[in-house]
Parts: C-alpha cells; sequence; structure tokens
C-alpha cells in the first residue's frame, strides 16, 4: 500500500480533502481484513472517532501522528469514559493503528503503541457479572408474567448462552431435531456456525412460543422469519440495542442491584457448566470459543467460587 501524501489543503473538509480520502480508503481496507460484522461495526465506530479528535484537536493526519499524539488521544479517552470503553477504544485504536504501520501509512511502531495507547485495567469483581440461580428466576419469572417474546428470549441465551448478536440472527428455522435430541443453529463469530445441543425443556417452551405468535415450525416461509422479531417493521429482528434493553427490563423487575448485562447471562451459563465439573472442551464448543484461553476464565472463576464455600454453610459458632 502507498504512503499517504504529506501535503494537503487546509481549508478542505476532511470527507472531500485528499488526506481525508486516503483515510476513508485504508479504513475501509483495514475494515475489510475483520472477519466479523460485528467487530466491523464496532471498529468502524472507534477508529472514525480517533479520525475526528486528530482533525479537530491536532490538525493531523495519519501520516503525521506521533506517539504524543497517540498518548493525548489516550488520555481524552480515559478522561471521558468508564475502564472498560476506554479499553475496548484504545484496542481498536492498536490493531488499526499496528495495520497502518505495516502498511508504510503512519510511523508510531507497534511496541510504542503497547506502552501510549496502553489500555486501562479494567477491575471487575466477578460476582457482578454472573447470576446466582434464584436471580436467573425472577427475571425469567417477570418476563413470563410479561411479556412471551421476552420470556423466551431470556430462556434461550440461558439455555444456550448465546452471544446478543447471535440471538438476532436466530430464524424459526434454526432448530432441528438430530436423533433423539435437538440441535439450535447458531452463527458465531466469523461468520462460524455451530450446533448447540437444546434441553427437552427449552425445546417445549420455544415451541409453544412459536405457536402462540401464529407461526409454525413445519412452514417454509416461517423458517426464515426471525425467531425473536420486533415490533417495528413485519419480520424485522430484533437488534443487539433492542436485547440489552430488554436485560435491562428484567434486571430492574427482578430487583437485581448488581450490573448486569446480556453477556452476564453468557457467563452465567460457563461459570455453571464449570461449576458442574463440564470437561474443558464441552464448554468451548457449547459457547463456541475459538480460543480455549476464553474457556480457562470459568474454570477459575468455578474455583474461586469453590475455594470459599465456606460462606455457604452459616453455623452459629
Amino acid at each position: 500500500m502507498p504512503p499517504l501524501p504529506d501535503t494537503h489543503d487546509d481549508n478542505s473538509s476532511p470527507s472531500t480533502s485528499p488526506r481525508g480520502a486516503d483515510e476513508e480508503r485504508l479504513l475501509d481496507v483495514f475494515l475489510r481484513t475483520l472477519s466479523s460484522p460485528q467487530t466491523r461495526k464496532t471498529y468502524n465506530t472507534e477508529i472514525r472517532a480517533f479520525f475526528s479528535y486528530t482533525r479537530e484537536h491536532l490538525g493531523k493526519g495519519l501520516p503525521e501522528i506521533t506517539v504524543e499524539d497517540v498518548s493525548l488521544y489516550r488520555e481524552h479517552v480515559l478522561g471521558r469514559y468508564s475502564p472498560a470503553t476506554a479499553a475496548k477504544k484504545l484496542t481498536a485504536l492498536r490493531r488499526f493503528l499496528t495495520f497502518s504501520y505495516m502498511g508504510g501509512i503512519t510511523r508510531v511502531s507497534p511496541e510504542a503503541l503497547r506502552f501510549f495507547a496502553k489500555s486501562p485495567r479494567v477491575r471487575q469483581d466477578p460476582s457482578y457479572d454472573v447470576l446466582t440461580e434464584e436471580e436467573l428466576a425472577r427475571m425469567l419469572s417477570a418476563a413470563r408474567a410479561d411479556n412471551p417474546r421476552d420470556y423466551a428470549l431470556l430462556a434461550v441465551m440461558a439455555g444456550c448462552g448465546l452471544r446478543e448478536a447471535e440471538v438476532v440472527q436466530l430464524r424459526v428455522g434454526d432448530f432441528r431435531e438430530h436423533g433423539e435430541g435437538v440441535l439450535l443453529r447458531v452463527r458465531g463469530k466469523g461468520d462460524k456456525v455451530r450446533n448447540v445441543p437444546v434441553s427437552p425443556e427449552l425445546w417445549s417452551l420455544v415451541q409453544r412460543y412459536i405457536l402462540s405468535s401464529g407461526r409454525s415450525l413445519s412452514s417454509r416461509v416461517d423458517a426464515g422469519k426471525p425467531l425473536f422479531p420486533s415490533r417495528v417493521g413485519r419480520d424485522k429482528p430484533l437488534t443487539t440495542r433492542s436485547i440489552q434493553n430488554i436485560v435491562k427490563k428484567y434486571v430492574r423487575a427482578a430487583g437485581i442491584n448488581k450490573p448486569i448485562s446480556p453477556h452476564s447471562i453468557r457467563h452465567t451459563v460457563g461459570t455453571n457448566m464449570a461449576m458442574n465439573q463440564a470437561p474443558l472442551l464441552v464448554i468451548q464448543q457449547f459457547l463456541g470459543h475459538s480460543d480455549p484461553k476464553t474457556t480457562m476464565r470459568y474454570i477459575r472463576r468455578a474455583e474461586e467460587i469453590a475455594s470459599k464455600a465456606y460462606r455457604y454453610n452459616n453455623l452459629p459458632l
């Protein structure tokens, strides 16, 4: 990839100037190297935010960026966002600037980026991003009394450990019988497909939900429809933001005061499987982890909980 030109017209807008056009072209090439649509969407947003900052606050284009500029942007991000959000933004920036450096576009090396664009430490109490059995039961009970779609959605998330981006892609026809059981076809990160086994209880619940919504499991037309449709637009699927709002709604309804997100339900599934001594490979395949190191955190979490088991033994000593 040829280096970007150093000269530009200071009076032209970023979107029409040669510099702005070059940055857009580079970003487009970079995004095409990412396999996950959700990752592309996130990185596009975060890198454009960096472009806006360098143009508005520094008056610079990518070839002119220095380690000091990267450090200033890091301070800008840390001063405005939570550690978790800042870490996400800086991770996207490091990856993009490394790509730019390898293409001869920028001068800041990957080694320098590891220091000047270092992500903040995200401190989390492990108990805050998982649900107890009783808390999950309260959420499901609240949804059952309020909305059949939301109840089925939470049940599928809790029964299959799905990411919110996977839930919005589910179709009625993604369930299929296999032997004596039922498998759910899930499109995961990087468009990788995995088959998740569905418990008999969850399958009965899903069947009732589909029939109550006026659809049929034997209809070819209904097979291509979203499993969880939005109320806005005919046969339009829910968005990930909608799922986040649904989870928040029933967290409040269940009287849960810790920060629970859709991914917390997935964490809960992984932790429960580890607590019940499921093998590492089983958890990895069930949750669709490409790297077993990701799965290991559930094993470690289960060990941590087990090491404090005395808390559950309240003897009057």
